[in-house]
C-alpha cells in the first residue's frame, strides 16, 4: 500500500505540481519544500526541495535533494541495510548527471565514479559488528581507498587484576558542602571483572582505553604512550556519586603524594546539599566558590584574587531567568573560602523570588548610568554591598534613555517596538545591553532592532568615546543578508566612515559574490566564489580577479591543496602562493638526524594529523622561487602531540634549519624545546635549546637556554611568578617586572625595562572582556637626552586607530626608531608591522588616526585607501598579503613562513626583512 506522508512543522510544505516536482508515486515518501525567497508577485524564486523515500518497513532508503548542486542537478544519498536491518554502510551524497525532478533515482551510485566527483575512491564508511544481539561495533572503516585497511578498531573486555587503582574518598560536610579526602594505597586496585574496559585504536594505532563502573561513570581514561608507559587520568567520585577529584597523569604516576602535590596538580570539586557545585580547585589556582538563589541560578562567584579584595562578581535576573544586571559587590568575611561562601549563601537564602523587575522610569543610578530595574534591595546583593555596576541587559522594550538613537526603520523595513502593533512587538527579545569599562566609568551602549519577523536587522553601538557604529542589514525571505551597511564614527567632531557590503547567492543560497564599498569610492568585487558539485569551495577570485585561488579536497572533505596546478610551474603561473597538505602521504625525509631526534620520525598519518606541508610563494614581484617546494615534515607521539617539525630546504633538506623539536611530560607540559633558524656558512644556527623547570605543578618556574643565542629566547633562568589565579605576573627573562590583571584575568598593565629603556602597556577592557584601548609608553635614553613615545590604539567594532606622540625630540637617541617601535608594538596585523613606507598625512576629510578595518578577505588600509587580500593556510595564518598599488598593479605587502608552533621564520633577507631579523 502506498503511503503519502506530508508532515507539517518547521518547514513550509509546498503543493506538488507536475512541472515542479514529480516524486515516484509507487514509493513511500516525504516531500519537503523550504522557500528561500519570494519575488514581488508573491511567488517563490528559490526553493530547497527534498524527497525522502522509505522502504516497506518505514526505513529511509534514499534521500533526493532536488536540483541542489551548483549546476542544478540532484544530489542523492543512498541508504542500505544488512540482513539484520543494521545500517552498516554510510554512503556519501552523490551528485547526479541531471535531475529527475524528485523521482527516485535508480542506480544512484553510478555517477560517483566521475573524475570530478569521487572517481575510483570508496564512497562509503563501513561498520563491522560483532555477531551477537549486542550489535557492538568491532571496527569502522572510513571513506576513501587509503583507509580501507586502516580501520578504527574497538574491543570490549573487563579489567584485570592490578590493572586499575581504586582511589577512595572519605567525605565530610564543612560549611554546608562536601569535603572529600582522597586516599590510595599501593595495593588498592579494583578486583578483576568489576569494570567495563573499552579500547579504541585509531587509524594510526594510537590506543585509548576507557574503564567504567556499573553506573556508567568513567573511572579511568588511559592513553598508551608506549609499551612501558601510560598517561592515566582518574575520575574519583564521592559517596554521593558526585565527581570529587580528577587525578591527571602526572599526579597519578606519583601514587603517593603530598597535599602540596594535590593542590598543584589535582582538580577538586565540592557540592552543597542540593548537588550544586559550590567550590572548585583547579591546578595552579586558588579555590573558586559559587552561590545560588532558591531557583538554582548562579548569582555570585569569587576566585582567589577577588577574595583578597573581599568582593564577589554577581548576577541579578528578571522573572524569566534572564541576566539583567551584573556587577561587583562586597561580601562576607571569614577564615577559609568555604566559610566566606556559606556566610554569603546564607544571605542569598534569605531572599525569596530574587527577581528584579522592569520599570518604565529609572529607579536608581550607579556609575553614571540610570537603571530601569526595581527591587535592588530585595534581591541579592542589596545596594549597600554594591562596589560597581558592570552591565545592564534589557528585554521586551526599550527604556527611555535620553541618548537613545531614533530608529523607526532599517533600509525601509519597519522595526518592532515595545508597543504591540498588529500582534507583534519586541516582547521576549533582547533589545539593549550596556557594558561599562572595567578601568573607568565610561559605557558602551548596544541596541538591537528587529523586523516584523523578529529577525535582527539593525544594531547601534554608542562607544565609550561618544562615537557610534551603526549596522543595517537587508535580509531576504530566508534571513540571508543581501546588503549590510556599516556607519562608524570614533567620537563627535570627527569625520565618519561608511562601509557598504552587497552579497549575491546562487539558487541554494551559496555565496557567489561579495561586494564592498568604502565611503563614496567605487564598489569593489571583494570575492567571487565557485563551487564543485559537492558544494565545496572550488575557486575564489579576490580583488576583482587580482588573484584566482583554487582549492582541492580529499575524499574525506579535508583541504589538500591551494593552487595545486601551480606547484610545479615556474613563477607559479602568475599566482603568489601554492600549498599542499599531505595527511596519508609522505614525500620528504623521515628524520634529518636519527640520533639527535631519536624516535621522532615523519610518517604518513591516517587519523587526521598532517604528515607534511609543501609550499611555494612569490615573496616579491618578479621573484621566481625554486621549483622544488619548501616543506615541513611533522612527527607526533602516541598522544597525537606534535614532537618535531623538520623544515626541508629545497637545496638541502637535511640542513635542520627552521626546525623545532619538543618533549613533554605526561600532563602535556613542554619540558624541552630545540629550535634552529637559517644556516650560517652551511652550519645550523641553533637559537633555542630550552629546558622548562616546573616546581609547582603545571606552572613553569624558570626556563634555561644553553645556546646563549640572543636571536631566540631572551635570557634564561630568570624567575617566573604567578598570582593566586594562576596568572603570570613576573618574568625576568623578558624584563617583565609586573603584570596586573582585572577580575576577568585579562592583563591591564605591563611594566618592563631593559638596558637604557623602560616601558608600560596599559589596556582598557569592557566588562565583557572586549579590549577597547591599548596605550604603549616607552622611554629610551641616548647620549644626552631621554625620549618618550606614547602610542594609543583604539579598537572599536573592528576599526583600529593609532596615534603616537614623541616627547623631547632633538638630542641623543633616535626619535624615528622610537616612533617605529611604537607603531610595531601597538598595531595589529601586518599592515603595521611590515609597511615600508612612511605614514602618510591624513587628509582633513578623512577620519584621523584610523589605520585599518577588516574585510571578508583581509583588511582595508585606510591610510593608503588600499584593499589588502590574504593567502592563508589551513590554520588561518597569513602567508602572503597583496593588493593593488596606486597604479592598479599587483603588489605584495607581506610574506610569512612559520614554524610549526606559529613563530615567524628568521628571514635570510627579502623585500621586507633584513638579514637575520625576526618579523
Amino acid at each position: 500500500m502506498k503511503k503519502l506522508i506530508i508532515p507539517i512543522g518547521i518547514l513550509m510544505m509546498g503543493v506538488m505540481h507536475a512541472q515542479q516536482i514529480s516524486p515516484s508515486t509507487t514509493e513511500n515518501f516525504v516531500y519537503s519544500k523550504t522557500y528561500l525567497d519570494y519575488n514581488a508577485s508573491g511567488q517563490p524564486t528559490k526553493t530547497a526541495e527534498t524527497v525522502q523515500y522509505f522502504d516497506g518497513l518505514g526505513r529511509p532508503k534514499q534521500i533526493v535533494n532536488v536540483k541542489a548542486s551548483p549546476l542544478g542537478k540532484d544530489v542523492v544519498t543512498h541508504i542500505e541495510y544488512d540482513a539484520f536491518g543494521r545500517q552498516a554502510k554510510d554512503f556519501l551524497p552523490v551528485p547526479q548527471a541531471g535531475t529527475l525532478n524528485g523521482a527516485i533515482v535508480p542506480s544512484s551510485l553510478a555517477n560517483a565514479t566521475q573524475p570530478d566527483i569521487y572517481g575510483s575512491e570508496n564512497i562509503f564508511s563501513e561498520k563491522v559488528f560483532e555477531n551477537s544481539p549486542l550489535d557492538r561495533i568491532f571496527a569502522q572503516k572510513q571513506v576513501g581507498n587509503a583507509w580501507s585497511d586502516k580501520p578504527i578498531t574497538f574491543s570490549y573486555d573487563t579489567n584485570k587484576v592490578n590493572e586499575v587503582y581504586q582511589y577512595k574518598t572519605s567525605t565530610t560536610w564543612e560549611n554546608g558542602a562536601t569535603k572529600s579526602g582522597l586516599s590510595l594505597s599501593a595495593t588498592e586496585t579494583y578486583p578483576a571483572g568489576q569494570l567495563y574496559k573499552n579500547t579504541v585504536k585509531d587509524e594510526d594505532g594510537n590506543q585509548t582505553i576507557e574503564f567504567k563502573n556499573g553506573r556508567g561513570q568513567v573511572i579511568l581514561l588511559r592513553k598508551v604512550v608506549n609499551a612501558s608507559e601510560n598517561a592515566d587520568t582518574y575520575y574519583v567520585y564521592n559517596e554521593y556519586n558526585q565527581l570529587a577529584f580528577v587525578v591527571p597523569p602526572l599526579l597519578a604516576k606519583i601514587k603517593s603524594w603530598s597535599q602540596t602535590d594535590q593542590d598543584n596538580l589535582a582538580y577538586e570539586y565540592r557540592y552543597d546539599g542540593r548537588s550544586r557545585l559550590v567550590e572548585k580547585k583547579l591546578p595552579g589556582k586558588g579555590w573558586e566558590t559559587m552561590i545560588y538563589d532558591k531557583q538554582d541560578r548562579l548569582v555570585g562567584t569569587q576566585d582567589a584574587e577577588l577574595r583578597k579584595k573581599g568582593q564577589w562578581l554577581y548576577t541579578k535576573y528578571d522573572q524569566f531567568g534572564r541576566a539583567a544586571i551584573t556587577g561587583l559587590a562586597t561580601g562576607s568575611t571569614g577564615t577559609t573560602p568555604g566559610s566566606i561562601r556559606i556566610a554569603e549563601q546564607t544571605i542569598v537564602d534569605g531572599y525569596d523570588s530574587n527577581n528584579v523587575n522592569r520599570l518604565n522610569t529609572a529607579f536608581f543610578e550607579r556609575q553614571g548610568m540610570d537603571v530601569y530595574y526595581g527591587n535592588p534591595d530585595t534581591t541579592y546583593p542589596n545596594s549597600s554591598k554594591w562596589v560597581t555596576l558592570l552591565s545592564l541587559n534589557y528585554y521586551d522594550s526599550y527604556p527611555a534613555y535620553s541618548f537613545n538613537p531614533s530608529i523607526s526603520d532599517v533600509l525601509g523595513e519597519t522595526v518592532l517596538t515595545g508597543t504591540i502593533n498588529d500582534g507583534k512587538s519586541t516582547k521576549g527579545l533582547p533589545v539593549m545591553s550596556f557594558v561599562k569599562n572595567i578601568e573607568d566609568d565610561n559605557w558602551t551602549k548596544n541596541y538591537t532592532y528587529y523586523d516584523t519577523k523578529g529577525r535582527a536587522v539593525g544594531t547601534y553601538s554608542i562607544n565609550h568615546l561618544g562615537g557610534y557604529t551603526k549596522t543595517e542589514s537587508k535580509l531576504d525571505f530566508a534571513g540571508v543578508p543581501q546588503n549590510i551597511n556599516t556607519y562608524h564614527l570614533r567620537k563627535p567632531g570627527e569625520s565618519g566612515i561608511t562601509v557598504k557590503e552587497r552579497f549575491v547567492y546562487d539558487h541554494q543560497n551559496r555565496l557567489k559574490e561579495h561586494y564592498h564599498q568604502v565611503d563614496d569610492k567605487p564598489e569593489q568585487l571583494l570575492a567571487e566564489n565557485s563551487y564543485n558539485e559537492l558544494s565545496q569551495l572550488k575557486n575564489k577570485k579576490v580583488g576583482n580577479n587580482l588573484q584566482s585561488i583554487d582549492y582541492a579536497y580529499n575524499i574525506r572533505g579535508w583541504m589538500t591543496d591551494i593552487n595545486k596546478d601551480q606547484m610545479t610551474v615556474p613563477d607559479l603561473g602568475g599566482k603568489l602562493f601554492s600549498y599542499k597538505i599531505k595527511y596519508n602521504q609522505k614525500d620528504g625525509i623521515t628524520n634529518p638526524d636519527q640520533t639527535f631526534f631519536s624516535g621522532k620520525d615523519v610518517k604518513a598519518k591516517y587519523n587526521g594529523n598532517i604528515a607534511e606541508v609543501d609550499w611555494r610563494a612569490i615573496e616579491s614581484i618578479g621573484a621566481n622561487p625554486s621549483l622544488t617546494p619548501k616543506r615541513y615534515g611533522y612527527a607526533y607521539d602516541q598522544l597525537n602531540r606534535l614532537t618535531a617539525g623538520y623544515y626541508q630546504n629545497p637545496q638541502n633538506p637535511y640542513s635542520r634549519e627552521h626546525t623545532e623539536s619538543l618533549d613533554y611530560d605526561l600532563n602535556g607540559n613542554i619540558t624541552k624545546l630545540y629550535r634552529t633558524a637559517n644556516t650560517i656558512n652551511n652550519i645550523t644556527n641553533v637559537i633555542d635549546n630550552l629546558d622548562y623547570v616546573y616546581t609547582s605543578g603545571n606552572q613553569v618556574s624558570k626556563i634555561t637556554d644553553t645556546t646563549g643565542n640572543s636571536a631566540g629566547y631572551e635570557g634564561g633562568g630568570g624567575e617566573i611568578r604567578y598570582d593566586l589565579n594562576g596568572n603570570m605576573w613576573k618574568m625576568e627573562d623578558k624584563n617583565i617586572s609586573k603584570i596586573q590583571y582585572n577580575y576577568l584575568n585579562l592583563p591591564t598593565r605591563f611594566e618592563y625595562g631593559d638596558m637604557g629603556a623602560m616601558g608600560i602597556y596599559q589596556h582598557v577592557y569592557r566588562a565583557d572582556g572586549i579590549k577597547l584601548q591599548k596605550t604603549a609608553l616607552r622611554s629610551e635614553c641616548g647620549i644626552i637626552n631621554c625620549y618618550g613615545v606614547s602610542t594609543v590604539s583604539d579598537y572599536l567594532d573592528g576599526f583600529q586607530y593609532m596615534s603616537s606622540t614623541t616627547s623631547n625630540p632633538g638630542g641623543g637617541g633616535d626619535p624615528e626608531f622610537l616612533r617605529s617601535f611604537a607603531q610595531e608594538a601597538s598595531k595589529a596585523m601586518e599592515i603595521q608591522a611590515f609597511s615600508v613606507e612612511e605614514k602618510k598625512t591624513v587628509p582633513p576629510s578623512k577620519t584621523k588616526d584610523l589605520s585599518f578595518f577588516p574585510t571578508g578577505e583581509g583588511f582595508y588600509d585606510y591610510i593608503k585607501d588600499q584593499y589588502i587580500y590574504q593567502y592563508k593556510d589551513h590554520l588561518g595564518n597569513v602567508r602572503i598579503s597583496f593588493g593593488r598599488n596606486s597604479a592598479g598593479a599587483l603588489e605584495i605587502t607581506d610574506a610569512n613562513d612559520y614554524y610549526p608552533f606559529g613563530m615567524n621564520h628568521l628571514k635570510t633577507g627579502n623585500a621586507f626583512f633584513g638579514q637575520n631579523t625576526y618579523k
